[in-house]
């Protein structure tokens, strides 16, 4: 088995296969792999020097903690038929981890075909929707006409848009900070896809939110709808309801963290909590030092990782005052594996809440409180599909 990033004429293979095994075309597909391809983010198992199995490292910057860090979106983790059962996935997303590893990258993130397949490589899901499949009828008590409605102009919009995100996601955790490049593809995959973009101005003139939606077989589809403040949100529900006449049904992927069920004309709709992403932790080093730099009183405190996929991850962290040292297989304070590691520095559980299902094994009562300190919960948020 051959692992090494693309060449140039493995384009055009590449995208066969991801042809193949995906079921996406034209236009999306010549689009995506002239806009978002790289050589050098994409990793390919050979077979007589002949591309079989192949996955792609998508850059961006990710709200981290109160910072942005540099993650890869992993993509289009694809084989061809006649190469499957041979580990090439599994070999190809342990040299992901090298790689993202040597290029400084603390986390990984990825929207799974099948989350249990994952999850045995040490990602772990960490983002939630709440999906919506609702009446029109029932948004009536919260809607509100408000402001003037018009469609997106991407040029003229897309500064507004960018603060529009800012403030939606301003309380939020783990979410993409978007650049312009970012709202470009998202705006051209609206175009290929027929999905349309409304924004709502108040009574100055400036966009206060803004929908994307698509209307197919009498269902409208809200794929993102962010806003300001409660008069645009009211609004765009409004418009949403406004399409009572044209659709019987209306459904949307919200925020984990949206309230809008419990206040719905008729509750007794359909929302359910639906697994989104995954992350996986590449440098748990790296990460307990962005952690603790900022703890007081965080002395002689360890913690055992188990990490079957990425050795420099495995062993004993000993912290000290903000110092941390890495030891192999010794006693220590807490124990849990790389997939818990991962939802307890994403803030998806507590420590408490891991150690009442038995994933945290802790040493005594201590050890759990000094937990408490480093991993705090946090509102997660992504809504980026590659």
């Amino acid at each position: 088995m051959k692992i090494q990033f693309a060449k140039p004429q493995d384009k055009e293979k590449i995208k066969e296969i991801w042809h193949y095994c995906f079921g996406d075309k034209d236009p999306f597909l010549t689009w995506y792999f002239n806009v978002k391809y790289r050589e050098n983010n994409t990793l390919v198992v050979y077979d007589d020097e002949m591309p079989v199995s192949s996955l792609q490292l998508l850059s961006y910057q990710l709200h981290f903690h109160g910072q942005e860090i540099n993650t890869s979106y992993i993509v289009g983790v694809d084989t061809l038929p006649e190469a499957r059962g041979k580990g090439y996935v599994k070999a190809l997303l342990k040299e992901s981890l090298m790689i993202m590893k040597e290029r400084g990258q603390m986390i990984s993130i990825l929207l799974p075909f099948q989350y249990e397949f994952y999850r045995k490589y040490g990602w772990e899901t960490c983002y939630y929707h709440k999906r919506y499949e609702i009446k029109p009828t029932a948004l009536k008590s919260l809607i509100n006409q408000y402001g003037q409605l018009r469609p997106i102009n991407f040029q003229k919009d897309t500064g507004q848009l960018m603060q529009i995100y800012k403030k939606f996601t301003q309380n939020r955790h783990g979410y993409i900070a978007r650049t312009w490049g970012d709202w470009k593809c998202i705006f051209d995959d609206l175009v290929m896809s027929g999905e349309k973009g409304y924004v709502i101005e108040g009574n100055n003139g400036m966009a206060e939110g803004y929908i994307l939606y698509k209307i197919k077989d009498k269902v409208l589809n809200i794929y993102e709808m962010a806003y300001r403040n409660h008069e645009a949100y009211c609004g765009l529900l409004w418009f949403a309801y406004s399409h009572s006449a044209q659709v019987d049904k209306i459904t949307w992927k919200a925020p984990a963290d949206d309230i809008t069920y419990a206040y719905l004309n008729n509750p007794k709709q359909s929302v359910q909590l639906e697994p989104f992403v995954m992350a996986r932790v590449v440098d748990v080093e790296a990460i307990l030092r962005l952690l603790v730099k900022n703890i007081n009183s965080l002395d002689n405190f360890s913690i055992h990782i188990e990490d079957p996929f990425a050795d420099w991850n495995c062993g004993t962290f000993y912290i000290d005052n903000n110092d941390i040292q890495k030891r192999k297989n010794e006693e220590a304070d807490v124990r849990f594996s790389i997939n818990i590691f991962t939802q307890l520095v994403m803030g998806f559980i507590l420590p408490v809440q891991g150690y009442q299902l038995g994933l945290v094994k802790v040493k005594d009562d201590a050890a759990l409180q000094k937990m408490e300190k480093i991993f705090k919960v946090q509102n997660n948020y992504i809504n980026d599909y590659y």
